[in-house]
């Protein structure tokens, strides 16, 4: 169930009608102002009103089934009045300006409707608007007179969620079990638009007495930080347990941060906006403590402060609830994707750029356990860009098998999604992850790195048994990146050298779709530098990246949809 926003006071609930996974039964209520219709709505992104699937609640008390084409033009196709629903019961409010209504529908995952008005539901974002239409709108909509989708004149309100969530049911850790918090000790936010913040903590004494598994973490964000703290992250310090960890609390890429930081990139807990909640499967759980292992931990939080404001004071962290009842599997978090610097950007006036980092199988099979581990969960993460995000497992085989999928992808909603099946992977397979980017509002180059306006481009894969493998991401290798600049300054009379930055290099460049699709292409063909690397950063003791790797992307460039919601 989702708790819509004003102005209709209203809630959805939805589930599986009759057992068949392929068709949704909605439970709507609402309140409307009489003589307005009610709006509900299927955004391909955000509040963008362009080729949205629209259900109006008319005056009349029928549904009507709508859309919008790619200039937000609201218009209904003969058949819109065949949508399958009823209406449960019609209650008025005692001052009569207002009637509460119930309504239920059906509607299938996949409408079989021309391609133009076909809004496919996945375990992709789905974006929810909700609305008001006036009388007016309302007859001359039914009358087959074309008007505006228009976010302001119809009150229209965003709200994201995921429709098809995992049907796995495991028993929820309440509230009251133990747990420990690592929280910043009232921190001021720096007026800057993008700050890391690092506090070293260490381990409380009771979690330290012997081995415990984190069952549940929770994302905690100070009410006055809200809006501003974009994702925080619990690493342990994987070192020798007699090694001492220097205290440390400040700007992560400040010049006073210890080395010692270094190799605190075990990740044991993390929160990104939309998240909620963390809870484990009941066979796996997070490893900490024990007096074997380092008392020490990080908390990085990424500030996201783009008006400066000043004066802020935060209290934001990571709850973990530990169990001293170990589980069956030790539980870890692989970081796959791009690696965070400039090598990976994206040119403006794109409106789906894709770029994809690879973890090749020679880092696989050199870092995981003869019998593989099995992903139950993944984080997709982007800024403010990304449009479309998945992962791909590559078999030896060549078999292709999709890991997680979000077509309508929000960087505002960044959940940890249960996998509807655990997903194995094997030593030697590879792990393509690809990212879509839309910069068609922006005039510069979208740079790869750490602030919100430059880009990232990972996968936060949850899993079992625990490896020593961290993180596997790519970027195009050095030399590679050289010649393409050769060659734009040859052929595009680019102002492009071996002298100048990637930054200033990439700026060098006049961005046409031409020099684009030149960049795309010079992605997926590039040889490319592998990081294969352990918690402590170092690279995995068994790999050794001794060939020019090349990446393959399979002829599907994206992930086609699932054949089980195909038109028969």
């Amino acid at each position: 169930m989702v708790q819509l926003s004003e102005p209709l006071d209203s809630t959805l609930k939805w589930d599986y009608y009759q057992n068949d996974d392929t068709r949704l039964i909605f439970q709507w209520h609402i309140t409307l102002p009489i003589g307005y219709s009610g709006i509900l709505a299927f955004s391909n992104y955000d509040l963008d009103t362009n080729r949205a699937d629209v259900i109006i609640f008319g005056k009349n008390e029928k549904l009507y089934n709508a859309y919008t084409n790619d200039r937000s033009l609201l218009f209904l196709p003969d058949d819109s009045s065949k949508l399958d629903y009823k209406v449960v019961n019609s209650v008025s409010t005692e001052n009569g300006k207002k009637k509460k209504y119930t309504i239920q529908f059906i509607r299938p995952l996949n409408t079989c409707d021309e391609q133009e008005r076909n809004y496919i539901i996945d375990r992709s974002t789905v974006h929810l608007l909700t609305g008001l239409m006036t009388s007016d709108d309302f007859k001359k909509t039914t009358q087959n007179k074309l008007i505006e989708f228009n976010v302001e004149r119809m009150k229209l309100t965003l709200q994201r969620v995921q429709l098809l969530k995992s049907q796995a049911s495991f028993t929820p850790v309440p509230n009251d079990e133990p747990h420990v918090e690592f929280l910043n000790r009232d921190v001021l936010i720096p007026d800057v638009e993008t700050t890391y913040w690092c506090t070293r903590f260490e381990l409380p004494q009771n979690i330290m007495a012997e081995k415990h598994h984190i069952i549940r973490f929770d994302g905690i964000v100070s009410p006055q930080s809200e809006g501003v703290v974009h994702h925080m992250e619990l690493f342990h310090c994987d070192v020798d347990v007699k090694m001492k960890i220097p205290e440390f609390n400040g700007v992560c890429t400040s010049e006073q941060k210890p080395m010692g930081l270094t190799p605190c990139r075990r990740v044991i807990g993390a929160w990104a906006m939309g998240a909620t909640n963390f809870t484990y499967p009941e066979v796996t759980g997070g490893v900490v403590g024990g007096p074997k292992t380092s008392r020490f931990l990080v908390l990085e939080v990424h500030f996201n402060n783009p008006y400066l404001k000043k004066g802020i004071i935060d209290q934001s962290g990571i709850r973990i609830y530990y169990t001293k009842d170990l589980r069956e599997h030790e539980a870890g978090i692989m970081e796959v994707g791009l690696e965070y610097n400039p090598k990976n950007s994206i040119p403006p006036g794109s409106s789906s750029f894709r770029i994809s980092g690879y973890c090749a199988g020679e880092c696989t099979h050199a870092s995981l356990s003869p019998e593989g581990i099995t992903v139950f969960a993944s984080q997709l993460h982007t800024h403010l860009t990304g449009v479309e995000v998945f992962t791909r497992i590559i078999r030896k085989n060549g078999k292709i098998v999709t890991l997680n999928v979000d077509r309508h992808y929000s960087p505002h909603f960044q959940e940890i999604r249960l996998l509807p099946e655990p997903i194995q992977i094997y030593r030697g397979d590879t792990i393509l992850h690809t990212c879509i980017y839309n910069t068609k509002d922006r005039k510069d180059m979208t740079f790869g790195g750490y602030g919100i306006s430059d880009e990232m481009c990972v996968n936060y894969m949850h899993y079992y048994p625990r490896s020593k493998l961290e993180l596997c991401k790519t970027s195009v290798e050095d030399d590679e990146l050289d010649r393409f600049f050769e060659t734009m300054n040859e052929y595009d009379r680019s102002n492009t050298s071996n002298n100048q930055t990637i930054f200033q290099n990439f700026r060098s460049i006049r961005w046409t779709p031409l020099t684009t699709a030149v960049l795309q292409t010079f992605y997926e063909i590039a040889p490319i530098h592998l990081s294969c690397n352990g918690s402590d950063g170092n690279y995995s003791p068994n790999f050794n990246w001794k060939r020019e790797y090349r990446p393959q992307e399979p002829k599907q460039r994206v992930v086609p949809y699932d054949t089980s919601s195909e038109c028969k």
